[in-house]
């Protein structure tokens, strides 16, 4: 059945850390999808991702403001890019990577979708294995 989900109904919380707000849209507990997560995430300026990936789930942005540094490879920061308002980052299935606003001085705000039905995060850096972000990693 199809469903319309408001901005009210958007579970909102913290992303990876404090620089981060998720809210979600599309989710197994927002909407009952089974293979499909959508989210509007903001990040303030000069906020960063720990290394991380995203296990089976790839991964689509949609930089809706602002702009963005990424980097990626085997320990998260072998290659690099840059991307800015109006343009699309692809992040394939386990690709090891950190997501950066590259701004200091204004947010950062994307659209991001996975083929995953909740948050799938997945840290490879020597900090705190994620159980206690919010919305968890499934």
């Amino acid at each position: 059945m199809a469903k319309r989900i408001k901005p009210t109904e958007f579970l909102v919380g913290t992303g990876q850390n404090t620089d981060m707000e998720r809210a979600i849209a599309v989710s197994a507990p927002v909407a009952g999808s089974t293979n499909l997560y959508s989210s509007i995430v903001t990040t303030a300026p000069g906020g960063k991702t720990r290394i991380h990936h995203h296990g089976p789930c790839e991964t689509s942005i949609y930089i809706s403001s602002g702009s963005a540094h990424y980097t990626w490879g085997p320990t998260g920061v072998e290659h690099e890019m840059s991307a800015s308002t109006g343009d699309f980052v692809y992040i394939p299935a386990g690709e090891i990577h950190v997501e950066e606003n590259a701004s200091s001085s204004e947010p950062l705000v994307v659209v991001l979708t996975r083929n995953c039905p909740d948050s799938h995060v997945v840290y490879v850096d020597d900090g705190p294995d994620g159980s206690g972000d919010v919305p968890a990693p499934c």
